[in-house]
């Protein structure tokens, strides 16, 4: 599972997981009752799934913190519909303590509508805000201007380039350009070997296009674009939405990328099927060692006249961090030795070399160091190759999201003009107003 959790809602599977969730809070006996009032118990719901490198090592130091402090930690998993299922048990007053989970969607409205509680104070008591990187809290500052949670984990959005596939097809270098990525793609097809993977068909391709369609756009434009809508009306993005167009007639993306998913990208470029793919940092533990020694990181190519200098990628520190719910506020001493243990230099340093998991807090050159190349790569030198695109999650309003996926889909598929696709952009708003 990615922890970028950003997959459009699926109603029913949101639903029953709401109520197993509910089920799991609430429990069934007046001990359980007690455990919410409890000053030293914590009940923590959390994005990070126990089988993975990052659950693992969550659920590890959790326990490491209940040896030295006494306070009892429960960790609740709750997965992609995390915030459906958090809002349900909020409604009923079986909400946890803590809630693991990153800045998207209904969550950006949890600190306004009382779902969770803003940090501002406790990031000053606690003695935390100057420990972390101010473009983190930045990126978790709401529309009020209240910090909404504590930032943990951040990423670096490049774009994964095998270099043994490009070299086998007669490509020496990762491409830099988009007539370079163009004629790469050729010679890949002909040497029997797909382009570049993309989910087409759901929010990994809907980064990878408006990545595309923001080539020629200042990025406070763009910003504007994600938060309202009007893409038929801007004439540089439009020239960025052919742009794609072009791409895709050309044969950048894979075959049927419009059906494509999250896991069968992945699964494409991990084969060593495909040459490229844009993924995220949290994903180079899961990478095969065989396709990791051929991976080279870089950017997206840029067209000529590009508004951007470098070749780009996405950074951000949204992917996961704590939130305080109404009943954690009222546990204040226990959440603040819960939250500063995850702030530890050593603790932080664990989990970017152990599970990939990009450090939202301000680390030394010892505790940014890792045996993992890409890592190292994405960490220290990245920053420096690329420039920063604008991602639309902070900006989307939600009820915009699940629409807009479903209208960037529509671009992968062949046939579709820069018109059509606009039009449907700006149809994905006609609900948000």
């Amino acid at each position: 599972m990615s922890p970028y959790r950003t997959a459009p809602r699926r109603t029913v599977t949101a639903a029953v997981g709401a109520l197993s969730l509910l089920a799991a809070l609430s429990g069934c006996g007046k001990g359980d009752d007690a455990a919410q009032s409890d000053p030293r118990q914590l009940t923590v719901l959390s994005q990070y799934l126990k089988s993975t490198p990052g659950g693992k090592l969550f659920y590890e130091q959790a326990a490491a913190f209940t040896k030295e402090t006494g306070i009892k930690v429960r960790i609740v998993e709750a997965g992609e519909d995390l915030d459906e299922s958090y809002e349900t048990s909020l409604a009923a007053n079986k909400e946890a303590d803590v809630v693991f989970v990153n800045v998207y969607d209904k969550t950006l409205g949890w600190t306004g509508n009382g779902a969770a509680v803003p940090v501002d104070e406790h990031l000053d008591k606690w003695g935390l805000r100057d420990r972390i990187e101010p473009r983190a809290l930045e990126e978790w500052t709401d529309a009020d201007g209240k910090v909404m949670g504590f930032p943990f984990a951040g990423f670096s959005w490049p774009v994964w380039y095998n270099t043994a596939l490009l070299k086998k097809a007669g490509v020496p270098e990762v491409p830099a350009t988009t007539d370079e990525l163009i004629d790469a793609a050729g010679k890949l097809r002909e040497a029997g070997i797909e382009p570049l993977t993309v989910g087409g068909n759901d929010w990994s391709g809907q980064k990878l296009f408006f990545q595309i369609a923001q080539s020629y756009t200042p990025p406070a434009e763009s910003r504007k674009l994600y938060a309202k809508g009007g893409f038929c009306d801007s004439e540089k993005t439009m020239k960025g939405i052919r742009l794609f167009t072009e791409l895709r007639d050309a044969g950048v993306f894979v075959d049927k990328a419009q059906g494509f998913t999250f896991d069968a990208m992945q699964n494409k470029y991990y084969t060593g099927k495909a040459a490229m793919m844009s993924q995220g940092s949290w994903a180079f533990i899961e990478l095969p060692e065989k396709v990791r020694k051929q991976t080279e990181l870089a950017g997206l190519p840029l067209p000529e006249g590009a508004e951007f200098k470098q070749p780009t990628s996405f950074t951000g520190y949204t992917s996961t961090g704590f939130w305080i719910s109404p009943n954690g506020d009222k546990k204040q001493d226990a959440v603040k030795e819960f939250v500063s243990w995850f702030y530890q230099p050593d603790v932080s340093g664990k989990f970017l070399a152990e599970a990939s998991v990009y450090p939202s807090l301000k680390l030394d050159a010892e505790h940014r160091k890792t045996e993992d190349p890409l890592l190292r790569s994405a960490v220290n030198d990245l920053p420096e190759r690329t420039a920063d695109a604008q991602l639309p999650d902070l900006h989307v309003p939600a009820a915009a999201n699940t629409p807009l996926v479903q209208a960037t889909s529509l671009a992968y598929g062949s046939g579709n003009d820069a018109e059509k696709i606009c039009g449907a952009l700006d149809q994905a708003y006609a609900g948000a107003q």
